[in-house]
């Protein structure tokens, strides 16, 4: 195996469009840009503030100044743009759940997250790889957004992974392939492409390029990676949109535009309790894209021996449970 083929990428066109005409494709071409997601917190009016964010960027190293977005729409804009004081908390590659939390109106998130208030009284979130104590600097005009420009005045980080947001789902940060690859190619004496890359490494490139290869089968039903993870779920049983942010581990934008997708093409319908179930088409699709999946794995796996097979799975099955 090659450096080239560990990194090679099909850059298939997925959509195009105008911004104007379809805010949803709009919005999964943004997604093609990864993000942090941070927590934003305050204390304002005696009340507690949280909301997960992807937002925020950095601005300014002199005057320290970063900055974060919220829709104009929101609940709570008015509070956070008139909060003196507010926090970013940073999350970690293992903090996906506190995202959900506050990524969701959650009226019990600040017992269920653990923190320490800042000065201010402002939370620091327990976990976060950073933490930006803040004071706010000026609220601009955004669209359909109110922009907070905010001035850092005190920071900490702390050891660990960031979590990622890319594609409408959450993302861990890896080493390019490339990197690793000629680093340790570097360092060690002449071998195969293979034996220079790690285990976890190879399996982080299969999968990826597995997928990628599968997604002709998604297209041929009119699906996509969001679209078919949905599906599957929902083929288990009925769920509702918070359900399915969990399982799934999409954001919620994501999730409510591939349940929106999905309804369009009558895939999906809600039941006696608000809860989305498949349909009779819906199951169909899944059945295909099920059969598609089996057939894919069949014709990948051919020419492997049995004995290999069975030695990757156990592998696989170890490391799923350690």
């Amino acid at each position: 195996m090659s450096l080239t083929a560990l990194t090679s990428n099909d850059a298939r066109l997925i959509e195009q469009g105008y911004p104007d005409t379809d805010s949803r494709a709009f919005r999964r071409c943004l997604g093609q840009y990864p993000t942090g997601v941070a927590v934003i917190t305050a204390r304002h009016n005696g009340k507690l503030l949280g909301m997960a964010v992807n937002s925020f960027a950095a601005v300014s190293l002199d005057p320290p100044l970063v900055l974060w977005s919220i829709r104009r729409e929101s609940a709570r804009a008015a509070d956070f743009c008139e909060a003196e004081h507010l926090a970013v908390n940073v999350l970690s590659a293992n903090q996906v759940q506190v995202s959900q939390w506050f990524g969701s109106a959650h009226p019990d998130r600040f017992q269920m997250a653990a923190w320490e208030p800042d000065a201010h009284g402002a939370p620091l979130l327990d976990g976060a790889i950073a933490h930006l104590e803040c004071r706010r600097h000026a609220v601009l005009d955004g669209g359909d957004h109110f922009i907070l420009l905010m001035r850092v005045e005190r920071h900490a980080s702390y050891q660990g992974e960031p979590l990622l947001f890319a594609q409408g789902q959450y993302a861990v940060t890896q080493s390019h392939p490339y990197v690793l690859a000629s680093r340790e190619a570097t360092a060690t004496a002449p071998a195969s492409d293979v034996a220079v890359v790690p285990l976890l490494r190879l399996l982080s490139i299969a999968n990826q390029r597995m997928s990628a290869q599968f997604q002709q089968h998604r297209e041929a039903l009119g699906l996509n990676t969001s679209s078919t993870r949905v599906l599957n779920k929902l083929g288990v049983g009925a769920c509702s949109v918070e359900e399915l942010e969990r399982l799934t581990y999409l954001g919620h934008e994501a999730v409510e535009d591939t349940l929106a997708d999905l309804q369009a093409h009558s895939y999906i319908a809600k039941d006696a309790a608000g809860r989305f179930e498949l349909t009779r088409s819906g199951r169909d699709t899944n059945a295909a894209i099920a059969a598609r999946s089996a057939a894919f794995a069949a014709g990948k796996l051919q020419g492997l021996s049995e004995s290999d097979v069975a030695a990757a799975k156990r592998v696989l099955l170890a490391l799923q449970d350690r």
